[in-house]
């Protein structure tokens, strides 16, 4: 028995060994790059955000969970000569706030748009940045130009178990202490093989952006970022449960980008939300959940459509 105990135990230094030297050679996190774009203070929260110059209808863009602004790195020069304002949301990126309540950011989202002087934009939203694009212009339906929802997380939309287990690790792997002690022996072979993991099934099946990889892992692996990716994740369900009870009030005119292969957001809950909505039209599109990274045309087009033929009505 003394002899098995033994072999036990070197079997699991030997471990022990492999998984720290993993951690600090294939599972290193790059450093975090430093941020270009603007700030400004928002109700008590520091908000970065990426704008391009122009003229017409202002198009604001929100990313998905996690995420950042440069999510629409593809997007905006295919609308040049309009103004575009990409967001960190509160938490994200290079904002400031960790985890930030939802309906706290709506009200976050209201105050920006007017300390920047837009009126009635074009709100684009990818994924849980569709969830709140949708809850906003529930809130405030007087004050948006339009919607474009691509592969938002509404209509049906459920986080699982196991994501829900996820976001809890995770929570907890932030507190004091544990975070320092995990950094060093195994949180970041953790974070990077979540990532491929996660990123795999975001642009499945087409390959996986070298780009957003690389931002994940350099910017959302951060501690404030993990804080609210954590808290977004527990709190997402009861936020979806009460954004589908309104849809049938929100008349704003939409235009809901759905791919035909999203994991994420299936698909039978893009037409559902489609179909609720009073003033939407669906388009369906090949490929997964990461359209503003392999469909930006598609999204620019349906941001143009608003100025040129209008937009259908009906689901």
């Amino acid at each position: 028995m003394r002899r098995l105990a033994r072999i036990a135990a070197y079997v699991l230094a030997a471990l022990a060994l492999v998984v720290l030297v993993l951690n600090w050679t294939y599972g290193r996190l790059p450093s975090e790059p430093k941020p270009h774009g603007s700030f400004v203070s928002v109700d008590g929260l520091r908000i970065h955000y990426l704008e391009r110059a122009g003229k017409g209808t202002p198009v604001v863009l929100l990313h998905g969970l996690p995420g950042t602004a440069e999510d629409w790195n593809e997007v905006t020069p295919l609308l040049a000569g309009r103004r575009t304002i990409a967001i960190d949301r509160p938490g994200f990126g290079y904002s400031s706030g960790g985890y930030v309540k939802f309906d706290r950011q709506i009200e976050v989202l209201d105050a920006l748009l007017r300390r920047l002087g837009v009126s009635r934009p074009i709100l684009v939203g990818h994924s849980y940045g569709g969830t709140l694009a949708l809850a906003f212009a529930e809130r405030h339906p007087n004050e948006l130009r339009g919607l474009v929802l691509v592969d938002a997380a509404a209509g049906g939309t459920r986080v699982g178990s196991f994501e829900h287990a996820q976001a809890q690790l995770v929570e907890a792997l932030q507190l004091p202490v544990i975070h320092q002690i995990a950094n060093v022996t195994f949180g970041q072979l953790l974070d990077t093989v979540s990532v491929n993991v996660d990123d795999g099934r975001a642009f499945d099946p087409g390959r996986v952006s070298s780009a957003h990889r690389h931002r994940v892992l350099a910017i959302n692996m951060t501690k404030g970022n993990l804080e609210a990716y954590g808290g977004e994740e527990l709190e997402a369900n009861g936020v979806f449960e009460k954004l589908d009870r309104q849809l049938p009030s929100i008349d704003a005119t939409t235009v809901v980008i759905q791919g035909e292969h999203d994991q994420l957001v299936k698909p039978v809950y893009g037409r559902k939300l489609a179909a609720t909505l009073p003033n939407a039209r669906l388009e369906m599109i090949p490929g997964g959940h990461m359209a503003p990274y392999t469909h930006p045309n598609v999204i620019a087009a349906a941001v143009r459509s608003f100025e040129t033929a209008g937009v259908r009505s009906g689901g």
